[in-house]
């Protein structure tokens, strides 16, 4: 399985997220877990590093028709626009809740605001 991340976030868009996390998963647990630098890297050398990495499955926020195509080319099937932080989407993942479009986050930021009514969100979401 592999996940591409921004910080502790699900990147919000394939193919442009700094590094990716590939975890190989036996028995509904993780059993290794490896972060990778995307820095630099073009589309193709995307698609080449999760196949040849073994993924099978990839976790991802928004992505293109194309890059759809070209994954499950490969043999790797999408879990397209899921958002929320990793640990809590890998969880989700194990235990087998986890669908497409699904905007997971915990406790601390359900509703998208926390005391004292700061809106709290991804890094990359700025207060107003």
């Amino acid at each position: 399985m592999a996940i591409p991340v921004f910080g502790r976030w699900i990147s919000p868009r394939f193919g442009f997220s700094p590094e990716m996390w590939i975890l190989t998963v036996e028995n509904g647990e993780v059993v290794f877990k490896e972060k990778i630098s995307m820095v630099g890297f073009t589309l193709f050398q995307w698609f080449k590093k999760l196949s040849s990495s073994g993924v099978n499955t990839l976790i991802c926020g928004g992505i293109d028709e194309f890059c759809c195509r070209q994954l499950e080319g490969i043999g790797i099937s999408i879990i397209p626009e899921v958002s929320g932080e990793v640990d809590e989407t890998v969880d989700l993942f194990l235990r087998g809740r986890l669908r497409p479009g699904l905007r997971g986050c915990n406790k601390e930021f359900r509703g998208g605001r926390r005391r004292k009514g700061r809106f709290s969100g991804p890094p990359w979401v700025k207060d107003e």
